[in-house]
């Protein structure tokens, strides 16, 4: 049996055999696992070899005594999380007390030691440790249907690339070569046809980056945050030369982050502020940091922006908050930057009013 399914372990720390024995004793009737033991520095390497639910140590020991075994166990992070209980014989004052709990200790128990207390408090650990266990199995579930999930669709938008490509293709060919013979309505099926193809490749590229980008191990360096807005800015003038559009965009923004993913992300953000701009004849796109206490990053628009009341569907997969006709997009882009986000720990919102512009806002962790 795993340990992860066997029951709850106690562990029991004192050097007199015989008040092992009876803490034993008292705890018979409980549904664990006791674990003794009449040392200190035993106690730590059980400690570092086994998860137990609770730790009842005695404070008087020699060679190392229950204050200095609490210390360590706090101070190692593999053993921190166990809770310490004293149980003790010296006399309960406030000294004693003070120092138990400033040494890490849950909670103290002075002899002579109510039986009933003992088992209530020890049984609430145990609950409390089974519950942990539950949600953990739960997440480490919740992960692996994820990873599943993200294989199958990686697995299946990369098949179907494959009959779109000769869709596309041999339409244009079509086009191309028997023109002539076609009339118009038999021309502008073919052009739907292509249309509808490159938009299905466009949507399985979208997917396929999605799904990678929860793939790939996050890289962090020094990344220049306004070289890369401008370097993205200067493709978009490059592609589009007869927009105007003023960039505005501190000197430095210098984060420790992924290079490649960020700048993924800053393409989308900045993809949709030039997107949603176009019909201004004069546009600004804005780049820069709040004052606030917290990191906060922004790029600012003044395009056509969207009701705020949608603001919390921005970041679904194949949300849309504009008509397909009049802005083109998969509804991926936002998902994508939601998720390069969250993997440097940080969070994305927006803000925005019809005809007022849009503004993203997010933050990075380190």
């Amino acid at each position: 049996m795993s340990e992860t399914s066997a029951k709850p372990k106690i562990l029991l720390v004192d050097d007199v055999e015989a008040n092992l024995v009876a803490l034993e004793a008292l705890l018979a009737n409980l549904d664990c696992d006791v674990v003794r033991t009449t040392s200190g520095n035993e106690a730590l390497r059980l400690l570092l070899k086994h998860e137990f639910a609770v730790m009842l140590l005695d404070v008087q020991m020699p060679e190392m005594d229950g204050y200095e075994v609490a210390y360590f166990a706090r101070d190692n992070p593999a053993t921190r999380q166990v809770p310490i209980i004293f149980v003790t014989a010296l006399h309960e004052t406030k000294e004693h007390v003070l120092r138990g709990y400033d040494s890490g200790a849950f909670d103290l128990l002075f002899k002579p030691i109510d039986p009933y207390i003992l088992r209530s408090k020890v049984q609430i650990f145990i609950e409390l440790f089974l519950s942990r266990q539950r949600l953990q199995e739960e997440i480490d579930a919740h992960k692996r249907t994820l990873a599943e999930v993200e294989a199958f669709n990686y697995s299946v938008s990369h098949d179907l690339r494959a009959p779109l490509r000769p869709l596309d293709g041999f339409s244009e060919a079509l086009l191309e070569d028997y023109g002539d013979k076609l009339d118009d309505k038999a021309k502008d099926y073919l052009n739907r046809i292509r249309s509808a193809a490159q938009r299905m490749g466009r949507l399985i590229e979208d997917l396929l980056e999605l799904s990678r980008i929860g793939r790939v191990p996050v890289q962090r360096q020094p990344v220049d945050m306004s070289a890369l807005v401008a370097s993205i800015v200067a493709e978009l003038r490059g592609n589009d030369p007869a927009r105007e559009v003023e960039l505005v965009c501190p000197p430095q923004a210098k984060v420790a982050g992924d290079p490649r993913l960020l700048r993924i992300a800053f393409e989308n953000l900045l993809r949709n502020a030039w997107k949603f701009t176009r019909k201004h004849p004069r546009a600004r796109i804005e780049f820069g940091q709040t004052p606030a206490a917290e990191a906060t990053f922004f790029i600012r628009d003044d395009g056509v922006g969207f009701d705020p009341a949608y603001a919390g569907r921005l970041f679904r997969p194949f949300q849309r908050l504009h008509p397909s006709d009049a802005f083109e997009g998969t509804g991926i882009g936002l998902a994508i930057v939601d998720r390069i986000i969250r993997r440097h720990g940080g969070r994305i919102w927006a803000e925005s009013a019809p005809e007022a512009g849009a503004t993203f806002y997010f933050t990075l962790s380190g």
